[in-house]
């Protein structure tokens, strides 16, 4: 859900065990009720619903919607051929009529790049390296590259975009040195959904002042945030919270609370969980996740458009385990009806 000066909303969709039908459905419908984007995960192997081909279900979005932008939050960049990248992105964008975004980040989970054969650790390198040449193929010229990881002579991709003077590429950044990253070779900075407000905050301004200076002129912020709007609280707890509770204790056992990636600086305590009762709704919910009222919901969205400066809000829904296509629909119709013409 775009909000602040973009004035556009992203929905993000995570397939996995539910039916394409159903997801292509709710985003029909937001589209209808004035969401501005839409926003596909990438994982591979993993139980979390995030698409393992995110580039393939966009192209198939594209021909379900007129209006809204279309983008990938995040895809892990190193995995790929920066090449191949570049010619599937430029005919999801003339597929869509200019509205392709590629939110791209590094990955961190060792099996998956161990499947696709790539070093974890040259993850960053490629990263960079890709970001250079997606810029070069998209501007519709031949160029060559002799880099670390690639070396080509003479390419032009074909078609070129339909956006010009390009498609964005929005850096997904956890640290104070990949948001300095972001600052410098992106057009944008897309977060994690699982951070606290505070760490979004100061994470912003890290963003932003590494933005300004390298000189960069393409400055947007995009927060990605588990989201529900319901009749009631006692509601919103009965039928999403143990959907986002179990995500997050998937990624507690997978480690990624206590590697380093989560800035438990902020919050000690995450690193102490013992039992899957101490990751309660109480002790999550206030400044990370945003649900409740539509009022409720307003307010929250208002405060992060206030105190941060997002130009997009990306608001989770649905996860693999739920809440069910019905509850989903009933969300996206009170947030489109109750919510987004208040924060527009």
């Amino acid at each position: 859900m775009t909000l602040c000066s973009a004035d556009a909303a992203g929905l993000p969709i995570f397939p996995g065990l539910v039916r394409y039908d159903e997801v292509f459905e709710q985003a029909e419908l937001a589209e209808r009720l004035g969401f501005d984007a839409f926003f596909v995960p990438e994982h591979h192997q993993m139980p979390d619903g995030y698409m393992p081909a995110p580039l393939t279900f966009l192209a198939a979005l594209a021909a379900r919607t007129k209006r809204a932008e279309l983008g990938t939050g995040i895809m892990q960049l190193p995995l790929f051929h920066p090449l191949q990248i570049a010619e599937q992105g430029a005919v999801i964008d003339n597929l869509s009529r200019g509205r392709f975004i590629l939110g791209a980040g590094l990955g961190l989970i060792q099996k998956e790049f161990d499947a696709f054969q790539i070093p974890l650790h040259e993850a960053a390198s490629r990263f960079t390296e890709s970001v250079e040449i997606l810029k070069h193929a998209w501007a519709g010229e031949t160029f060559s590259h002799q880099g670390r990881h690639y070396q080509f002579t003479d390419v032009t991709i074909t078609p070129r975009p339909a956006r010009k003077p390009r498609p964005p590429i929005w850096v997904g950044a956890m640290s104070e040195i990949t948001l300095k990253r972001a600052g410098r070779i992106g057009d944008g900075w897309i977060s994690d959904p699982l951070h606290n407000f505070e760490v979004m905050k100061a994470w912003g301004q890290i963003y932003r002042d590494a933005a300004v200076k390298a000189g960069n002129p393409r400055i947007e912020i995009a927060l990605l945030r588990d989201t529900w709007v319901s009749e009631s609280h006692a509601e919103v707890e009965r039928v999403w919270w143990p959907h986002i509770q179990a995500y997050h204790l998937f990624y507690l056992r997978l480690g990624f609370f206590s590697s380093g990636r989560f800035n438990s600086q902020w919050e000690p305590w995450v690193k102490d969980v013992k039992s899957d009762a101490e990751w309660s709704f109480d002790r999550v919910a206030p400044h990370r996740l945003i649900c409740g009222t539509p009022d409720d919901v307003v307010a929250e969205l208002k405060r992060y458009e206030r105190e941060i400066g997002c130009q997009y809000m990306i608001l989770m829904l649905r996860h693999p385990t739920g809440p069910s296509h019905q509850e989903t629909m009933k969300c996206i119709e009170l947030l489109g009806t109750e919510v987004l013409p208040r924060c527009k």
